[in-house]
């Protein structure tokens, strides 16, 4: 997993991860966060996902980061925006209106970027990690998210007999063995959706499940 294969995902359009709607999971269960209105909202890997739009819409502000400037171009382009752009540690940062969305590697974000968001919405990162990097990603999220910190978190599980990821399956067990007990963790919803991932069907898929967390830290 090089930043190289994704950034040649993203350069041949090769984004069958990538969904034009917002997650239902996102448009169902955000409320129970009960955020105030304007809280920052970490999302990971975030691509140009339209879920982004969603949590702005809804009052927040969006702090993203993604390899590609490829995919934050291409958001920000879908959302009528001209972003102003800026260097800062090591990152191209590029922002408009509730958006600010960083170019480069999530674990050389510099820590005070996570440290003020009360909130983190993952729908592609974990799941796109190997075992590895998934411990990374949870000890990062663990020492510099905020005392009372949330995630809502959308993960997938499959047979890893049938298909190489990414994406990852991660299963309930290892959702927990990645975050407790830093974290508490409460199963939202879990439905089969192998019928909408046409694309991994194609791969090999029979079954595939996408769950949904919130966990409190």
């Amino acid at each position: 997993m090089e930043p190289k294969f994704w950034l040649d995902r993203w350069k041949n359009s090769d984004i069958g991860f990538h969904r034009e709607d917002a997650n239902i999971n996102l448009r169902r269960f955000w409320p129970q966060l009960n955020l105030p209105s304007k809280s920052s909202v970490f999302v990971p890997l975030c691509g140009m996902s339209q879920d982004m739009s969603w949590l702005a819409q809804n009052g927040h502000k969006v702090i993203g980061v993604e390899l590609s400037d490829i995919a934050i171009k291409r958001f920000f382009k879908g959302q009528n925006l001209s972003p102003q752009l800026r260097q800062q540690d090591g990152f191209q940062v590029w922002s408009a209106g509730p958006f600010e969305l960083w170019a480069g590697d999530m674990f050389k974000l510099p820590s005070q970027l996570i440290n003020n968001c009360p909130a983190v919405y993952d729908r592609a990162s974990l799941v796109a990690l190997p075992s590895a990097m998934q411990n990374d990603y949870a000890k990062l999220l663990i020492t510099h998210l905020p005392a009372q910190a949330q995630i809502l978190l959308i993960s997938l599980s499959y047979d890893q007999k049938e298909m190489d990821g990414p994406p990852f399956s991660t299963p309930t067990q290892r959702v927990e063995d990645l975050f407790q007990p830093s974290f508490g963790i409460e199963v939202l919803d879990q439905t089969m959706t192998l019928e909408e991932n046409d694309n991994l069907k194609k791969r090999g898929l029979t079954s595939l499940y996408e769950t949904c967390y919130l966990l409190k830290k």
